[in-house]
């Protein structure tokens, strides 16, 4: 029996992205001992209840029916022990047990990958951005990684290939599934320069919370990733603190402070990471490792050719929906602006009862307002925080918050443990974090507040 169709059992009973799966590759010496092994050897091992009955279900159908599959339709496989799996994979804390790719795949081990992501409502600078970096670090030789998802994605993809480089896309689907619909064609390009890759077995169909979980493959392959046009809740955060848990290297386009779509980009800059303009400031960094896979001459001469290009883009199928940033208030100068285009004079002198009775209405409001929005009794799930804020939240997102421990921090994985899967849990914590509920810290920690 080939150690592919056990791998692949494995995947299924597993999931993606969970964390047992490094415990069962460290406690076991081969994956037929993995399956061999009975409900009283899991648990031994320290295998959750709930995976360890999982297990115990050895059935080898399925299985076979996405060899025979893979077989028929040209799909390749990549299992955990094989020799052409990433090692960048492999080490990573909950590494995905299969990969089914179509394509050519590079030398993952000796080749430089540089994964691009960003926020599906790009702004055109955004675009421009994303296309000019990719383009360079293309043309210099090295890998560019991404999700293929409309809006940053699809351009930095676009863009390597124009500058005759090579490209990966990550999926949150099935081999099988084109997702988005609006990338058919851009994906059938990827395939004939670079690969399409993906976790998940054929006919998974994109759910949300697939996509959280993709997101720690299209890190862990690169060693640096590229932030473009990313507000404070877009799913790009979650590629870069994927890359900030794996020890790679962290980089954001820096833009308007006073734009939605670049809060989350400049606050990435703020927090340590490097503000990168143009590919030279990310290949440099890699060119006394690489230097026998780059090329810096041919990077420096493709900077006359790497301005955004519609007609290039239009060419591979991406869809190209610019959106316009919405500017924050500016209450300063707005207010200084409407007070000069009063006739009253810009200095004139106060009333000061009025202005004091007005004070005192706008305290007396504030007070209301706290009032209002304090903190109810606390409920199952309830913490310190409001139970309006609770109310808003979907069912999984509050099932997360209710495995919660009101007085200590946990991992993910401490909550994949009880029954969620890693994905689930990524984004709900986002949502969470995002709403005030919850903190994260240092060491990949969360607290509720």
């Amino acid at each position: 029996m080939s150690n592919a169709l056990k791998w692949i059992w494995l995947s299924e009973r597993c999931g993606q992205g969970s964390s047992e799966v490094l415990t069962l590759v460290e406690k076991f010496a081969s994956i037929d001992e993995i399956y061999d092994a009975d409900y009283d050897k899991y648990s031994e091992f320290g295998i959750s209840e709930h995976l360890a009955e999982k297990l115990c279900d050895k059935a080898l159908d399925n299985a076979q029916k996405i060899i025979n599959y893979c077989q028929s339709a040209g799909v390749g496989l990549l299992t955990y022990d094989g020799y052409d799996y990433p090692a960048s994979l492999r080490s990573l804390k909950n590494p995905p047990v299969v990969l089914y790719y179509v394509g050519t795949l590079p030398n993952f081990n000796r080749s430089l990958c540089i994964s691009i992501v960003g926020t599906r409502k790009m702004s055109e600078y955004g675009m421009r951005a994303a296309y000019k970096i990719a383009y360079e670090v293309a043309s210099a030789g090295a890998i560019v990684v991404s999700g293929m998802a409309l809006g940053i994605d699809g351009i930095a993809s676009c863009a390597a290939i124009a500058a005759k480089g090579k490209t990966i896309a990550v999926l949150g689907c099935g081999i099988d599934v084109v997702y988005p619909k609006e990338h058919e064609k851009l994906e059938s390009i990827i395939k004939q320069n670079g690969a399409v890759i993906t976790e998940y077995p054929p006919s998974t169909e994109p759910r949300g919370s697939n996509f959280p979980t993709r997101n720690r493959i299209i890190s862990g392959l690169s060693q640096g990733t590229v932030v473009v046009d990313a507000d404070k809740g877009s799913g790009a955060l979650i590629t870069a603190k994927n890359a900030i848990l794996q020890g790679k290297d962290i980089y954001a386009v820096p833009a308007n402070i006073d734009a939605d779509n670049s809060s989350g980009t400049n606050m990435l800059i703020r927090d340590g990471a490097q503000a990168v303009m143009c590919g030279n400031d990310i290949i440099r960094n890699y060119m006394f490792i690489y230097r026998d896979r780059l090329d810096v001459q041919k990077m420096i001469s493709s900077e006359m050719r790497s301005e955004f290009d519609g007609k290039i883009v239009q060419s591979m199928g991406v869809a190209v929906r610019v959106y316009t940033p919405t500017p924050k208030k500016q209450d300063g100068f707005d207010s200084l602006h409407k007070a000069g285009s009063k006739k009253r004079a810009p200095f004139a002198r106060k009333d000061t009862k009025r202005d004091e009775h007005k004070e005192t209405e706008k305290k007396e409001s504030t007070i209301q307002i706290k009032h209002h929005d304090a903190p109810t009794t606390p409920e199952k799930g309830g913490g310190d925080n409001s139970k309006k804020a609770l109310e808003k939240l979907s069912e999984k997102q509050r099932r997360v918050f209710d495995e919660m421990p009101l007085d200590r921090a946990v991992t993910v994985d401490y909550l994949t443990k009880t029954g969620f899967a890693l994905g689930e849990v990524i984004s709900a914590l986002t949502v969470l974090e995002i709403k005030g509920l919850v903190s994260s810290l240092p060491g990949a920690l969360y607290i509720r507040r």
